[in-house]
């Protein structure tokens, strides 16, 4: 990276932050997966974050190799991490043109001046070249018999959300998710039929979100320590008025999965965005209203899992207040508005009397 983030921040046009969170769609006592149709041109996210988490991401390479990256060497595994490297190679031109360019053997980053090959023989392994690429984490999921499960088989995961790369190789979906008891109460059997059903042309995309009480801001992603640990050691944060807005941050992850063609490894893709909870205040508020009420309806179990009573009610405060703040702002431009209008009204009732009589 020759520029600093700034200036590449400042050098290319961005999309838009999509804003993925699925919480508007919560309904109390009943927990569920909010899967929804994944539109192909929807499978890689890049927004203005690229450069500062590509950044980020190029650091952890270099110190944490070996907790961000697994992989077996089982011919079935090679084979699903080139295909995955050599879709997304085939992808990012076609959909981010400015950013990106075919070359011969491989793909010229713009943004970060990289090459990236495609050679099966590159000493760099196809799912970290892939990583280098995309904010997206990857993880290979694989059919095991003897397990008659699907398991993860190899990955590069970056930002995990309270969890560890090494801890969930060679698992199942069940043991994977073990941890999570309102994952193995609610949801376990209909994630392992999803992944049964699923077809290369059925892709399907969700969210996940979480609010934390001990991350330091939108750049503090790398939290391979997992919920419980946390949970043992973190404190309440109290409700200190604005100052919470940046005591608590907010994190969102989009999640896709699809069937990889050839192989029929199962890719699992985690789009990790992260800001603190007073940005809410530039988001619509109907997702402030949903937040709320997706943290006052969490099952018990995602309650504890989540660490919620160290930021619930600092949280659920902070946004109440700004809710109404705007919704105040609003019902007084509403009554300055409705008041120029009334004024603009009897300032034209002489003027229009002195029409009628001049014109008499």
């Amino acid at each position: 990276m020759k520029l600093t983030v700034e200036q590449l921040e400042n050098s290319f046009q961005w999309e838009e932050d999509p804003l993925f969170f699925m919480f508007n769609n919560e309904i109390p006592g009943k927990v569920r997966m909010h899967t929804k149709r994944l539109d192909w041109n929807d499978w890689i996210k890049i927004d203005k974050t690229y450069p500062s988490q590509m950044k980020l991401r190029e650091e952890l390479l270099a110190s944490t190799k070996d907790t961000i990256f697994v992989s077996n060497t089982d011919k079935s595994t090679v084979t699903a991490k080139q295909e995955l490297l050599e879709m997304v190679v085939d992808y990012l031109p076609k959909h981010f043109p400015d950013k990106f360019e075919n070359r011969d053997g491989g793909i010229y980053n713009k943004v970060l001046d990289e090459f990236v090959s495609t050679d099966p023989n590159d000493t760099e392994d196809p799912l970290i070249r892939a990583g280098r690429l995309t904010q997206e984490d990857w993880v290979i999921m694989e059919w095991d018999e003897n397990l008659g499960n699907y398991k993860l088989t190899a990955g590069v995961v970056y930002f995990p959300m309270r969890w560890s790369l090494k801890e969930k190789w060679n698992k199942g979906i069940p043991g994977i998710h073990e941890p999570v008891k309102g994952f193995m109460k609610h949801l376990v059997k209909n994630v392992q039929s999803l992944f049964k059903a699923m077809t290369p042309s059925s892709p399907v995309w969700r969210a996940n979100w979480a609010v934390f009480n001990d991350l330091t801001g939108p750049l503090d992603l790398y939290t391979p320590t997992g919920h419980d640990d946390r949970n043992e050691t973190n404190q309440v944060t109290p409700f200190e008025g604005e100052r919470t807005g940046k005591r608590l941050t907010f994190r969102a992850e989009y999640q896709t999965l699809c069937r990889l063609p050839e192989s029929q490894a199962i890719v699992f893709s985690i789009r990790t965005y992260q800001r603190y909870l007073s940005d809410f205040k530039m988001f619509p508020l109907s997702d402030t209203k949903g937040l709320v009420k997706a943290i006052e309806t969490l099952d018990p179990d995602f309650y504890v899992y989540k660490g919620a009573e160290f930021w619930k009610d600092a949280a659920i405060k902070y946004l109440k207040n700004s809710i109404a703040e705007r919704e105040g702002s609003g019902k007084m431009e509403l009554r300055l508005l409705l008041g120029g209008a009334v004024v603009a009204a009897l300032v034209s009732i002489p003027l229009i009397i002195l029409r009628r009589k001049w014109s008499n």
